[in-house]
Parts: structure tokens; C-alpha cells; sequence
């Protein structure tokens, strides 16, 4: 699914458009939406305010350059103490770092994690991406580090208020995580029936049957996401995604990449360059090795910042 930091992120991409739009440069927000992070690089490394240096961070986080995220989130977040938004993308920032740190590494960049979410939270309690990157902290990490099921179902309360779908999609978390897996699955069926847009919902009912190794529920799951009337473009780029991730309908999910590529609604959540990424996973699956490597290149002229494009490239050439 897309880049957040966590499952219940990914299904917010639109959202924190808006959210961010009133504060944000109109342009480099384009850039960002469309996923054209070597002219956002360019463009906000010459400025020093606390909105361009959140931009920065978002562009090296969508890049996977932790280290850079986490550094111009947090002088962002310094600059700009009060801003909601700021805590939640250093929030996420910290996260994806200790997820790729050692485990000694991690578990203070997971703390410092859950602290920029609580505070985000404490910011804004409508402030729905926090209240759900929260949740799924309190879902994931052990009590040591400040998590439980019990303050997940306590966001879930919080959330209902707002979107009851949001709240049944934590509850499913929660019961998955207890292994109560009739309880998730009900769950998960509670929020396609409550959801604002019930496609996202499918495909995190799909992520679910993917892990859980049911397939072929996996992929009923995306098609009825596809078969939802008005559903967002970033829809076809989860769709791709997931069929990649559970090994299923290579060339569907490489049609649904290309049509989300056209579609002219690219988001800042599911970016150009990773699409381009994708494809050229798919192809390279299947054969392609030609239009993979097209495919990487398309992606690295992008975001020639992506190592895992430059990784693929060098592979296949």
C-alpha cells in the first residue's frame, strides 16, 4: 500500500492535501502530488520556513531517506511547535526510521514516535491521520514502549465520532492483533458498510486476507474495490499494489498502475515514481526485463533520490 507510517495512513492521501493546502505553496505541492521530488528537492532547499522544511522531510520520506526525513521534520516541528501536521509527518518519520534500524536503534525512535503522535493529537483532536497513526502505534508496539490494546480501543472511541468506518478499521486491527480473527474479519466488513469511501476499505480488507495467506479472497477483495462507483484514482494504485504484494494478476495490476498514472488525480500518498516503481516490478516478474528497466528510469528521473529503482536498474541492466 502507499508510504505512511502505518496501514491506517495509507488511506489518506486526498485528506491531507486539504488539510495542508491552506499553509502549503501551491507549487510545490503540485510537485509533491505528483510525485516530482528531484524539483521539490530543488526548489525547497533554498528556503528556511517551517511549512518548506515539512515539505522537504515529505519528500525525503516518500524517497525512503530517513535520516533526511527525520532531520528537516524536526526542525520543521521547531520552527513551528503549534502546527498539528508537523508532529504527525515527524511522527511518521521517526517510525519508518526505527523500522529500519537495529533494535537497539529503534525503540527510542519508536518513543519519539509515539510522543510526536500523542502531541499532534493533543493539537488538534480532529486531526483524524493522527488519531489513527496513534492507534495503530498503541495496536503494533509492546507496553514497554507505550502501546496496549486497550488505548487503541480508547482511539477507536475517540475516532468514532468523526468516521465510524475509521473506527470500526481500528477495531478490526486490534482484534486481528488478539488473534481473534472472526472479529477482525466482521470488522473489517462494518467499515466497508459505514465507510465514506467504501473501495479503500476492501483493499485494507484485502491486505488483510493477503496476510492471513487467503489469496483468493485477496484478489474477490480488490475487485470489489474496483467495482465501487466514484472511487478515488489512487484506488487503482493500491489495487496494482496489492495484487504485486500477494503474487496475483500481474498484468491487471500493471493496467490499474498505468490508469491511476493517467488519470490526472495523482496524490502526494501514492507518488508517480513509486508507480513507475511498481510496473517495473510486474514486468520484471513476468519477463519484461526491457520495460522494467524503462520503468525504473521512468521512476529514477523522478526521484533519482529512490534507492531501491537505482537497486533494480543496476540488477536488470
Amino acid at each position: 500500500m502507499k508510504l505512511y507510517y502505518g496501514k491506517f495512513a495509507l488511506i489518506f492521501g486526498v485528506f491531507l492535501v486539504l488539510v495542508t493546502a491552506a499553509t502549503a505553496d501551491p507549487e510545490v505541492g503540485l510537485l509533491l502530488s505528483s510525485g516530482r521530488m528531484n524539483e521539490a528537492v530543488s526548489v525547497l532547499s533554498t528556503r528556511d520556513d517551517a511549512e518548506s522544511l515539512n515539505q522537504l522531510s515529505r519528500a525525503y520520506f516518500a524517497m525512503e531517506q530517513w535520516d533526511a526525513a527525520v532531520k528537516y521534520g524536526e526542525r520543521a516541528v521547531n520552527l513551528g511547535p503549534g502546527n498539528t501536521m508537523y508532529h504527525l509527518w515527524l511522527g511518521r518519520e521517526y517510525g519508518r526510521k526505527a523500522q529500519a534500524a537495529s533494535p537497539l536503534a529503534a525503540a527510542p525512535l519508536a518513543r519519539k514516535a509515539r510522543i510526536e503522535f500523542e502531541r499532534a493529537v493533543q493539537l488538534d483532536p480532529a486531526n483524524l491521520p493522527a488519531q489513527l497513526d496513534l492507534a495503530e502505534y498503541y495496536t503494533d508496539a509492546p507496553a514497554i514502549l507505550g502501546g496496549g490494546l486497550d488505548k487503541a480501543r480508547d482511539q477507536a472511541a475517540k475516532v468514532q465520532k468523526y468516521d465510524p468506518g475509521m473506527a470500526h478499521l481500528i477495531l478490526a486491527r486490534v482484534a486481528d492483533k488478539a488473534r481473534q480473527y472472526s472479529e477482525a474479519e466482521a470488522q473489517y466488513r462494518a467499515a466497508i458498510q459505514t465507510a465514506k469511501n467504501p473501495a479503500d476499505m476492501w483493499l485494507q480488507l484485502a491486505s488483510y486476507y493477503r496476510e492471513h495467506g487467503r489469496l483468493d479472497e485477496m484478489q474477490k477483495a480488490v475487485l470489489s474495490a474496483m467495482a465501487v462507483p466514484n472511487r478515488p484514482a489512487e484506488t487503482y494504485f493500491d489495487a496494482g499494489n496489492e495484487l504485486y504484494r500477494g503474487n496475483r494478476d500481474f498484468s491487471a495490476a500493471v493496467q490499474y498502475l498505468r490508469k491511476y498514472l493517467s488519470s490526472g488525480e495523482l496524490v502526494e500518498s501514492a507518488p508517480a515514481f513509486r508507480a513507475h516503481y511498481l510496473i517495473g516490478q510486474l514486468n520484471e516478474k513476468m519477463g519484461h526485463n526491457g520495460t522494467a528497466a524503462a520503468e525504473y528510469a521512468a521512476s529514477l528521473a523522478l526521484a533519482s533520490g529512490f534507492t531501491p529503482a537505482k537497486v533494480a536498474l543496476d540488477r536488470i541492466q
